[in-house]
């Protein structure tokens, strides 16, 4: 996934909330922050490379460096974190199956019709909180995820190089795109040492 793909899902994900100021259920907190968090480290990372170098770079990140930063916030939080979609760019983002079965329940479409959705289960290691996040195609995230004749020169060449199966495009602004993820203890987000 693109750096606009994390920007849209940081305004759809909070667009989606209900405004009552109370925040996610106490039992789905902790994995929420996670995925939040997650959201947070790949639209840093992402933004930065993309005001210095450009699209081409930024896509670099995803195929280079959002691996690495997805280990990093699961062992800073302690919760499996991550991207999926109907569509994956990456065998590696192909996410739980709980994540698929509720992507392809809501199908392709508009973003704008499904918010986040949390869940408590009872777990092999106790209760366990899920929560996704929806991403959101944007008018940006066409350079990476719109139609393949669309999009640009060089992150063409590189998506062609780097994901010859690539299903993560043809996508119009407005679009599902996919979810963040994350899994873990209920309640809220455990103490981790400093």
């Amino acid at each position: 996934m693109s750096w606009l793909v994390i920007f849209a899902w940081l305004g759809a994900a909070r667009a989606a909330e209900p405004v009552t100021g109370a925040g996610p259920p106490p039992e789905t907190a902790g994995a929420e922050a996670a995925a939040r968090a997650l959201g947070a480290a790949l639209k840093g990372r992402l933004t930065s490379v993309l005001q210095a170098e450009g699209p081409a770079a930024a896509a670099r990140v995803c195929a280079d460096e959002a691996a690495a930063l997805t280990a990093q916030v699961a062992s800073e939080t302690g919760y499996a974190v991550g991207r999926t979609s109907l569509r994956p760019r990456s065998g590696s983002n192909a996410g739980p199956d709980w994540a698929a079965a509720w992507l392809r329940a809501v199908g392709e479409g508009p973003a704008a019709r499904v918010g986040p959705h949390r869940e408590r289960v009872d777990g092999p290691r106790g209760p366990t909180a899920r929560v996704l996040l929806p991403l959101a195609i944007e008018g940006p995230c066409v350079l990476c995820h719109g139609p393949v004749d669309a999009l640009p020169a060089d992150v063409r060449a590189l998506l062609a190089a780097r994901y010859p199966g690539d299903q993560a495009v043809g996508y119009q602004p407005g679009d599902l795109r996919g979810v963040i993820w994350a899994e873990g203890p209920a309640g809220p987000a455990p103490a981790r040492a400093p």
